[in-house]
């Protein structure tokens, strides 16, 4: 009996051991670490890194205004702007949103007024826009232009409107080439 006793305590020992040994080499919350500011990384060949070392970051930015309101949060994957970046005014309002794949804006990038509302929205493809693009009046909230951008030129019919919602006038543009105005033609 005593052998069976000294030969659990041996195992209990090097169980403990173990797990003590794995806590120090792999802390629980590694994955979840704090957030990081502009502050503790440097940026060498359009990459970032933390200081003082030579791997690129990865983890999640967060900075605040002297009031404690959120200035701007996001994601850095392998050094580079990766997936949602938020940022806010001084007065906790929303004042852009973004997405990156690895540095490169892609996705839907929408902009406000420091009182929340929606004024620029467009779509961005390899870091160019490309899709539906649209200017709201930022303080009246009418939609005062809407167009389209392929490759990060101008294409399409422009639609400018009236705070009526009228439409103004008309452009037509072909790879970034105006090609006819409305108000043009109306004057000749």
């Amino acid at each position: 009996m005593y052998q069976t006793n000294s030969k659990i305590n041996i195992i209990t020992i090097a169980l403990k051991a173990v797990l003590l040994s794995t806590l120090l080499f792999f802390p629980a919350n590694k994955g979840l670490s704090d957030p990081k500011t502009w502050e503790n990384l440097v940026e060498r060949k359009n990459l970032f890194f933390e200081k003082f070392k030579n791997t690129p970051f990865n983890g999640k930015i967060e900075t605040y205004w002297p009031n404690g309101h959120l200035k701007e949060t996001g994601i850095i994957k392998n050094g580079k702007k990766h997936n949602l970046w938020e940022y806010y005014y001084k007065n906790g309002k929303i004042k852009e949103t973004e997405f990156f794949t690895l540095g490169t804006l892609n996705g839907t990038s929408e902009q406000y007024g420091s009182g929340g509302q929606l004024y620029i929205k467009a779509m961005y493809k390899n870091g160019k826009l490309d899709g539906p693009w649209i200017y709201i009046d930022p303080y009246d909230g009418w939609l005062y232009i809407k167009g389209q951008y392929k490759a990060g030129r101008k294409t399409g019919t422009w639609t400018f409107f009236t705070i009526l919602g009228d439409i103004e006038k008309k452009e037509i543009w072909e790879d970034g080439q105006k090609i006819f105005d409305s108000t043009e033609s109306e004057n000749s």
